[in-house]
């Protein structure tokens, strides 16, 4: 029909937009376990970030006593906080999962020391995926940064009672939770994936300076090699190498995080052979039966 006020056809608003600092990504690492009734909670604000902010968002899953457990990454990340649920955005101090947002938006536009990025080549045969994280420097530095990379899955699945979900959230009585509010307590191994987990780290948890030379200055491109034989059970496809780079102060100062494939498109790079990482086999439990003599 006819627009009987003619007057109101304009309208202002001001936006205050969150600008990314150039080639930047912000790590987002998440305590969590299927024993903890409350850790759907982090799951939710984990795949909220992944979905969201995409392209500027690594997020890692550690799990914690239960058959997703890493060692070594478990034992590094649970001296830095005092519960389950937890985080931390680029190793900073410990927050809820469900507070990331402004750690995360105030990591994202601080500009980095240097720019990530990560190589690979992947033999299918084999299962040897070799990796290379590439600092290319935007700044003069000393020894004392350190180089660290991840592997995550997602999608994994297991039928032992360990993959067990517990969930404080069934019911609703503990607030609307992603869903979770609708399902089970426990939620059945057969009926639940999850994501972003934590496969490998190397070289260790703090990582390591060792290919860092005395002095470099801005525009070296300094380059780290990493090498695992994935199992059989993992799914390549569902793989992501998220290779960051830690400041002399311990912050993760800059992240890459990629697929195998993306990987293997940016190319990679032979240089310095930090570690051959150590794969646990997380599906020991449901391969292995032991039976009265």
């Amino acid at each position: 029909g006819v627009d009987g006020d003619l007057s109101d056809n304009d309208a202002c608003a001001q936006v205050d937009p969150v600008v990314p600092a150039a080639g930047k990504m912000v790590v987002g690492e998440e305590g969590t376990g299927t024993w903890c009734g409350w850790c759907p909670r982090g799951t939710v604000a984990m795949d909220k970030f992944a979905n969201d902010y995409d392209g500027y968002w690594a997020g890692v899953a550690v799990h914690n006593g239960d058959p997703m457990v890493v060692t070594e990454y478990d034992a590094g990340f649970g001296a830095l906080i005092s519960g389950y649920p937890s985080a931390l955005v680029d190793r900073s101090t410990e927050i809820d999962p469900g507070s990331m947002s402004n750690e995360f938006f105030t990591r994202l536009q601080v500009a980095p020391d240097a720019l990530i990025t990560n190589g690979a080549t992947w033999d299918p045969t084999t299962r040897e995926l070799k990796v290379s994280v590439s600092a290319n420097f935007q700044t003069n530095g000393t020894n004392g940064y350190k180089m660290i990379c991840v592997l995550t899955e997602d999608s994994v699945t297991g039928t032992a009672s360990g993959y067990n979900q517990t969930n404080y959230y069934s019911g609703g009585s503990n607030g609307v939770m992603g869903g979770f509010e609708t399902l089970a307590n426990p939620v059945p191994a057969a009926t639940i994936s999850y994501n972003h987990v934590a496969r490998a780290i190397s070289p260790s948890f703090d990582g390591d300076n060792t290919c860092f030379p005395a002095t470099f200055n801005s525009g070296e491109i300094i380059t780290q090699n990493f090498v695992w034989t994935l199992p059989a059970t993992w799914d390549e496809t569902k793989i992501h190498i998220v290779g960051f780079m830690r400041t002399p102060s311990g912050r993760v100062d800059n992240a890459d995080m990629t697929t195998i494939d993306e990987a293997v498109t940016n190319g990679f790079v032979n240089a310095c052979n930090l570690s051959v990482g150590e794969i646990q086999d997380f599906n020991v439990d449901d391969v292995l039966n032991i039976y009265p003599n």
